[in-house]
């Protein structure tokens, strides 16, 4: 037979076939690495619930790893799971259990080091229930505590008054936080829990406490319980810090009349920890004063948070 023999139909099928079979292979490939790495729908989202609301027993932070994820957790476990006051936390330190939600092979970088008291698989996620080492045990918290009950401010020599209809406003998108229905209100600014937006935009809970002119603001708290220290965080709207507001804020804290420390926030300055022994006896109560002036004396956004930690 020649070789110069043109192929028959059957030939050609076989060789077009095994042609085929590289590029189906490089497809199916392809698809495995999509699918395996793909980001899970809401639905997955929402079909993860249950087995997250069956570890949180003990008021588990929820954190995602990666932290791009949280708003699609938050929608899909809602407040009840992930309340404002656990995202928007001041620090990582004072929690002492959190749910870890892994997708993607991801991990919260935060969480580094916690020792891993279960993991579980759950479709596209892994849920891991993560223990801090050496937590923070916090006796009070100033912001959660900001009420009749246990406060009261004064701007200069004003005494603020204290209400739960004030007019809520917010700046919008790169614009300053939301100025809260609940606060002290003084004639030129007030003291009030909010939300502002931390480096890299991550939620920090805290009060504003912007001070009037060149008169200080002054929250003072009373028969409060003292453990070891005062643990508090300053901090502006990230946005605003980054363009720059023109200014310098300092935070004077007394025990019991007595200054234990200022801490200084100077512009440009990201969400920074402070940290004060109250120097008493443990067990004890006192009355515990935070006065926030600023340099130069002019309308800011200025916010604050603290707690008495063992």
């Amino acid at each position: 037979m020649s070789t110069d023999e043109p192929p028959t139909p059957r030939r050609r099928g076989l060789a077009l076939l095994w042609l085929a079979l590289p590029i189906v292979g490089l497809a199916e490939l392809g698809a495995h690495f999509y699918f395996s790495r793909r980001p899970p729908s809401v639905e997955d989202w929402l079909d993860l619930r249950p087995a997250v609301a069956a570890l949180r027993t003990g008021g588990e932070v929820i954190v995602t790893a990666p932290a791009w994820a949280e708003p699609l957790a938050r929608h899909a476990f809602g407040d009840e799971l992930m309340p404002l006051d656990q995202i928007a936390r001041s620090d990582d330190a004072r929690v002492e259990r959190a749910i870890e939600v892994s997708l993607i092979g991801q991990r919260a970088p935060e969480l580094s080091g916690w020792r891993e008291a279960s993991s579980q698989k759950q479709g596209r996620f892994v849920l891991r229930v993560l223990e801090n080492p050496s937590p923070e045990r916090v006796l009070f918290d100033f912001v959660s505590s900001l009420a009749p009950t246990h406060a009261d401010v004064l701007s200069g020599t004003e005494l603020c008054k204290y209400t739960d209809r004030a007019r809520v406003t917010t700046g919008g998108l790169g614009g300053p936080p939301a100025a809260p229905a609940v606060r002290f209100a003084c004639a030129s600014t007030f003291a009030g829990a909010t939300v502002i937006d931390g480096e890299e935009y991550r939620a920090r809970r805290c009060i504003w406490a912007s001070p009037a002119g060149s008169d200080p603001l002054v929250l003072r708290y009373r028969d409060v319980p003292l453990g070891n220290k005062v643990v508090g965080f300053t901090g502006v709207p990230w946005v605003l810090g980054r363009d720059g507001i023109g200014a310098h804020f300092t935070v004077e804290v007394s025990v019991a009349g007595q200054s234990i420390g200022r801490a200084e926030h100077p512009e440009g300055t990201p969400w920074s920890r402070f940290e004060y022994p109250t120097g008493v006896a443990p067990g004890a109560r006192g009355d515990v004063q935070f006065s926030i002036t600023a340099e130069p004396p002019k309308a800011q956004v200025f916010c604050f948070a603290a707690s008495v930690r063992e």
